[in-house]
């Protein structure tokens, strides 16, 4: 089971409740959350769920001309 939260002085704000009852004795393991690079993969499907259709529909399109071929790239090297 894995949780998210973030670090303020000596406690941990989850970004979610937790599923046990108040007073639970729990174990605690940390580990710093990996660094997404703006414009990644990563990043972009972290905004799943946040986008309007439209916006989606933006990000669709430019991933679809950036995955392009030119065929006229091939030709002008002899392929």
């Amino acid at each position: 089971m894995s949780y998210r939260g973030t670090v303020k002085g000596n406690t941990i704000e989850m970004d979610e409740p937790l599923p046990f009852p108040q007073g639970s004795r729990v174990e605690v393991a940390l580990r710093p959350a990996p660094r997404v690079r703006r414009g990644s993969p990563r990043a972009v499907l972290g905004l799943a769920g946040t986008l309007s259709h439209d916006e989606a529909e933006l990000i669709r399109k430019g991933a679809a001309e950036i995955r392009r071929v030119d065929a006229g790239l091939w030709r002008e090297h002899g392929q």
